[in-house]
This record gives C-alpha cells, structure tokens and sequence, in this order.
C-alpha cells in the first residue's frame, strides 16, 4: 500500500508538527456552532465496529499484539514518540 502523495508530505513532517494538524483536523469535525459533526452515537459505533475488525484479527492470528510493559519502555526510550 503506498501513501498518497499528501499523505507522504503530511508523515514527513516533524512530530509536533502532524501532532497539531491532527489536533485541526479533528476539530474541523465540528460544524460552526461547535455541534459534532458527527453524532457520538455514530462515533460510539465506528469504534466499535474498528475494535471489532483488531479483535478479529487477533483472535485469528493475522494481527500481532505488543505487551504494555514493550510499548511503555520503548516511548520512555525514545523509539516511539510519547503521546502528550
């Protein structure tokens, strides 16, 4: 799978910077009068439907998983970027 070539100039920007695109994007989602855009009942259902699709994966063992303690040890190493 190859990234559009939006896509690829977006991922080339240092984190900060796709951290506050992000935070943008997300916040287009909302109509002018601050309303989500879309409803939290439809939002509740897309994650569901997402976590439905991993759990799959995993049960069936096409998805791999990370223990807590790795991803945890790696993001204070440095070699995933911290959430903030």
């Amino acid at each position: 799978m190859t990234a559009s070539p939006l896509a690829q100039k977006v991922l080339a920007l240092p984190y900060t910077e796709r951290e506050r695109l992000l935070v943008e994007l997300l916040d287009s989602l909302h109509d002018g009068d601050g309303e989500k855009a879309l409803a939290s009942k439809d939002w509740d259902r897309s994650w569901a439907g997402e976590l439905d699709v991993r759990l799959n994966g995993i049960e069936a063992g096409t998805v791999g998983t990370v223990p807590a303690d790795q991803v945890l040890a790696e993001m204070r190493a440095g070699v995933v970027p911290a959430r903030r």
